[in-house]
């Protein structure tokens, strides 16, 4: 009998998986950083996952565990995972007629919630569901809200919100999430226009990487006039754009030629330097780059401006190798921390395999004052 009871618990917890959201292709990388995530919580799963997928389902073996992982989980602290939810069921086979009522019952039994996001993954399965997500969205919010599950102007106390993940037009995952620790985007994923007159489509990858990994007061209290800013690597001006668009005075560095539109703003000035080695004779708010070196010695240079006290923050992506891309990027931002720390500076960092990455991530570096007692 004690038997049958353990088996039984098991398949239950089973069934009850962690879903993380990535880039189709990573899904190794984020099963490398959720395995290390649990394990730094001492907490025992497996993940299962399949490439270009675009998601990972991580298992948890003890029901207390999954209740603790569930609480420990932040989405600011993972890179490769763009969102997650705790998974409560699986409906297949959805009646066409009627998929709304199957999927409100379910909401009802896990209780009340802020919002509702009604999503599909980064996959080509799932973009063609999304026109699909975004008619069911209305009718099933509509359905909640008189059910009492979520209120009609999307306010509760509520801490959580719930998700319904689309796999096919009759099969879907519900679950739940906490408010400000998994991402309030459908998918994770912030949708940007490229701006007409930006030099080169890289543009969005600052403009996310800005919105993402900084707050609205760190944001506030950088970009203003007579800021400053330098741009490694800069031509043809993707990046230094974005930055002039929020009324920076920037530095270009690079050997190649920058946009004419871009140089007409009188905000830029363009030098002809070797990038890896300059460095300017007063401080700048801000040190962007985005150069195609190895992410080791990006790594250094950037951990070198924050030691001198160069810049005060810093943008930077890291070109990941083919392989065991999740242990360089631990690595290089590893080395970033062990350093700051050696010089006894306070720092605050985050990064990210933002939506317009490709073979890379996105890091930022802040240095801090330190707290007065």
């Amino acid at each position: 009998m004690i038997k049958c009871a353990l088996i039984r618990l098991i398949i239950s917890i089973m069934q009850n998986p962690f879903i993380f959201y990535c880039r189709p292709g990573f899904e190794n990388d984020c099963v490398a950083e959720v395995q290390s995530f649990a394990g730094e919580c001492d907490i025992a799963g497996y993940a299962n996952a399949k490439s270009n997928d675009g998601f990972v389902r991580f298992y948890v073996f003890d029901e207390s565990d999954a209740d603790t992982f569930f609480q420990e989980l932040d989405i600011q602290e993972l890179i490769f995972a763009r969102q997650w939810f705790w998974t409560k069921t699986e409906l297949q086979e959805l009646p066409l007629a009627d998929r709304v009522s199957p999927i409100v019952k379910v909401c009802k039994e896990l209780g009340t919630a802020g919002k509702l996001i009604v999503e599909h993954l980064d996959n080509d399965t799932g973009r063609e569901l999304s026109k699909f997500c975004k008619k069911i969205t209305t009718p099933l919010t509509i359905a909640l809200e008189k059910n009492g599950v979520i209120n009609k102007k999307g306010e509760s106390d509520s801490e959580y919100q719930h998700h319904v993940l689309f796999m096919a037009n009759d099969h879907c995952y519900i679950g739940y999430s906490p408010i400000g620790k998994a991402s309030e985007l459908k998918g994770g994923i912030l949708r940007l226009k490229s701006p007409k007159n930006a030099p080169s489509r890289s543009s969005l990858k600052l403009d996310e990487a800005i919105q993402v990994l900084m707050s609205n007061k760190q944001r506030k209290a950088i970009f203003r006039l007579g800021h400053t800013a330098v741009d490694l690597g800069a031509a043809p001006g993707g990046w230094t754009f974005q930055l002039v668009q929020r009324g920076m005075q920037v530095t270009a560095i690079d050997n190649g030629p920058m946009d004419k539109q871009l140089m007409a703003t009188e905000h830029v000035i363009h030098l002809k330097e070797n990038a890896l080695t300059w460095m300017p004779q007063k401080p700048v708010q801000m040190l962007v780059c985005d150069m195609v070196e190895k992410p080791s010695l990006v790594a250094k240079l950037m951990a070198k401006w924050l030691l001198e006290a160069k810049t005060e923050q810093a943008i930077f992506n890291l070109k990941l190798p083919m392989k065991k891309r999740f242990q360089e990027v631990s690595d290089c931002i590893g080395e970033i921390c062990d350093l700051l720390e050696e010089q006894e500076i306070n720092y605050y960092w985050q990064a990210k395999h933002l939506y317009h990455d490709r073979e890379e991530i996105t890091v930022y570096f802040r240095r801090q004052m330190p707290k007065q007692n």
